[in-house]
């Protein structure tokens, strides 16, 4: 019985030395802003980029590293993690699919987790291509406009009052819909036309519709 515990232990401890090495930078480290195309450089940002056209598992690996976006990639994933715990702790004591005053706030949460993943991902991942950095970014303000949508749907059933939902349902709910969906639209087309180039003219097609 202790030579099979003995031998547990030492597979265990063979196996803990060898976490250093799986987040260990995975070749090749970062690189400057001269080192990568244009579309990923960011202003007073010249070191600390990801090379381009390197495997998944590189990317994937870089949530362990310093470089440019590590912040970005954290920021988004601690508060994702904080809310599913959240909402681990909320579904144990609420019925959201019994209690109607519960639903919005469901929709709410849904919302935020899947703005955080979508944010999170494309931090993490944009650096793999050109191709890649457009249509994780796109997901991104996929994600959003479905918070921005979320947050509509709670204003209107918490913070209207009931007595004033059916005057203003006809036009609330659609504008909420216009509104998010060009915030997508505008975010998307402001990063493909104008990237760095317009920053102000850039800012406004993301900003105005949210």
């Amino acid at each position: 019985m202790a030579t099979v515990v003995t031998e547990k232990l030492s597979r265990l401890f063979i196996n803990m030395r060898q976490v250093p090495q799986l987040l260990a930078p995975l070749s090749p480290s970062t690189v400057s802003s001269s080192e990568v195309p244009k579309v990923f450089w960011k202003p007073y940002i010249h070191a600390g980029y990801r090379p381009v056209q390197q495997t998944w598992r590189y990317y994937f690996s870089t949530l362990f590293q310093q470089h440019n976006e590590a912040i970005n990639v954290w920021t988004h994933l601690v508060a994702a993690l904080i809310l599913l715990l959240r909402f681990q702790q909320l579904s144990q004591r609420v019925d959201f699919g019994q209690d109607l005053h519960a639903q919005p706030l469901l929709i709410i949460i849904v919302a935020s987790i899947t703005y955080l993943t979508f944010s999170t991902l494309a931090h993490l991942l944009q650096a793999k291509s050109e191709f890649w950095h457009y249509s994780f970014f796109f997901m991104d303000y996929v994600g959003v406009a479905i918070y921005q949508y979320g947050s509509a749907l709670g204003h209107y059933y918490y913070a209207i009052e009931p007595s004033w939902h059916e005057k203003i349902k006809g036009f609330y709910m659609p504008v909420a819909v216009l509104l998010a969906w060009l915030s997508c639209a505008g975010s998307c087309y402001a990063k493909y036309r104008y990237h760095q180039s317009a920053r102000l003219l850039s800012r406004l097609c993301q900003e105005l519709p949210s």
